[in-house]
């Protein structure tokens, strides 16, 4: 792609605003490729998609079969909806039928950790706290849930965090738990659904 076509295309898509949707809230206003960066990051969301799921699929699988139990993990993601609003009002069934029913038209944001820092101030004693850096990659929603489906790795929405004090938790945040089980019964024809789970403390 030339320069001038990223030009074009950050221009075509600067004033175009998305909807960010969790189990919590839904925040309007978003923009996905506003610059070269989110350019960049959006032209590699499938390669970006394929990493993080074999990532975290192949660990998954792994540590199950050593182990000979289910073995879990979670993954954290901000879900912008790039489709109709009024689609999303409309929405009658749950939260998790409507990532089902739209997911072709959700971009997933990865947050990860790319450095981190010591910080230390002095409040009546001399304190330290680690700040950490972080960035984003965007994931095709679509294809993160199909990689999971191929691979017999079962996902639910996480509500566990719901308890926590509204100071704690983020509420832009939309926390899946991803297993697998060695001697499970395969799902693949009844498919999976996305509803919540609640653990017990």
């Amino acid at each position: 792609m030339s320069i001038n076509d990223k030009i074009k295309i950050i221009e075509e898509n600067k004033d175009k605003n998305y909807t960010l949707v969790s189990p919590t809230i839904i925040k309007k206003g978003v923009k996905l490729i506003d610059s070269y960066k989110t350019l960049d990051l959006y032209e590699k969301m499938d390669t970006n998609t394929e990493k993080i799921t074999e990532e975290k699929i192949v660990n998954l699988i792994s540590n199950a079969k050593n182990n000979d139990v289910e073995v879990d993990d979670y993954l954290s993601l901000s879900l912008v909806f790039c489709g109709d609003y009024d689609d999303l009002i409309k929405h009658k069934g749950t939260f998790g039928d409507f990532l089902k029913d739209y997911k072709e038209q959700i971009v997933a944001l990865y947050k990860y950790v790319v450095g981190s820092e010591q910080r230390h101030f002095f409040v009546g004693i001399a304190q330290s706290e680690t700040v950490y850096n972080y960035d984003y990659l965007y994931l095709n929603f679509s294809k993160l849930l199909e990689s999971f489906d191929n691979n017999n790795i079962s996902y639910e929405i996480d509500t566990t965090e719901d308890r926590l004090s509204s100071m704690y938790r983020d509420d832009k945040i939309t926390r899946f738990r991803i297993s697998y089980t060695p001697k499970k019964e395969l799902e693949s024809e009844k498919g999976h659904q996305l509803r919540k789970v609640k653990k017990d403390n």
